[in-house]
Formats: C-alpha cells, structure tokens, sequence
C-alpha cells in the first residue's frame, strides 16, 4: 500500500468505519430497546431476550478493505422455542406479544442513515 493511501486510511476510511460501526450500533441498541416501551404484559413474564439480543462483530480488516455485523444473537426460550420465531412475530404483534413492532426494521434503517452520514 503506497504512502498517500495509507494516510488515506488512517485518518479517513478506517474513522468514518469505526464511527459507523459505533453509531449504527448504538442506535440498534436504542431500537431494540424502545420495543418495550409499549408497557409490561399481564398473561407472560418478559424475559428481555429481544432486549439483550444486540451485537457487533466491531471493525476487522485493514488497508481500506474493512468489515462489521450487527445483528441480533440467537436465543433459545427456557420452554424450547427458538428466539428468532418469538423475534419475528414481536416484530409484527404476533403471538400476543407486547411490544412495539418494527424496531428490527428501524435498526437496519439507522445503520444505513450511520454509514451515510459518516461517508458522504
């Protein structure tokens, strides 16, 4: 990697990935999170495993080619039931599920606003 690339990297391609990493992270954190804001169920006990669900693998990689997931850890219920299902019908009110819906779909919204704000 020549000089001015490197420089290039150093101080803009590698900042403007980790600062998208951290803000789109952060605000999935936030979505998630607001899905609860809806009230407490009376017929089921939360277990806040939407809640706890959000990663990031953080930035890997190196000389302007680099890398990030975030996304939402599978959880199995006490009961047997596989997380991502009981995440998808709380997504769409499903299943009698408390809870504000969407918040999935907001997250992959703000982390593409995160990498459009700190890229263009």
């Amino acid at each position: 990697m020549g000089k001015i690339f490197a420089a290039i990297d150093a101080q803009i391609i590698k900042p403007r990935t980790v600062s998208s990493e951290d803000e789109g992270f952060k605000a999935t954190k936030d979505d998630i999170e607001n899905f609860y804001s809806q009230g407490n169920p009376t017929s089921y006990k939360r277990t806040n495993a939407y809640g706890d669900s959000p990663r990031s693998t953080g930035v890997t990689g190196e000389n302007g080619d680099y890398d990030y997931s975030i996304y939402l850890e599978k959880h199995e219920y006490q009961t047997g039931t596989p997380g991502f299902p009981v995440f998808d019908e709380a997504q769409w009110k499903g299943s009698g599920i408390l809870g504000r819906g969407g918040t999935w779909f907001e997250s992959e919204e703000d982390i593409k606003k995160a990498i459009m704000n700190n890229f263009s």
